[in-house]
């Protein structure tokens, strides 16, 4: 079950990773000022890593063997 849960969490990842490119993108090409457009990046990029490091951290900590077993056995 293990595997299955990070091959998920991996195409998630992949996805907010694809949009967080999207949104760099237009940061960067329709800013009015290049300066603006840089810091606005920056302030971006930092956020986006600070958020993905914790929550891969975090998600690396579930047991999810665990979880399905507790799920399963309440449900029934």
């Amino acid at each position: 079950m293990n595997g299955i849960m990070t091959l998920l969490y991996f195409i998630l990842v992949l996805g907010v990773i694809a949009s967080a490119l999207f949104v760099l993108y237009h940061l960067l090409r329709y800013s009015l000022s290049k300066s603006r457009a840089i810091r606005a990046a920056a302030l971006f990029l930092s956020g986006f890593f600070f958020l993905l490091i914790t929550n891969i951290i975090l998600f690396s900590q579930l047991d999810w063997e665990s979880i399905i077993a507790t799920t399963v056995k309440s449900s029934l």
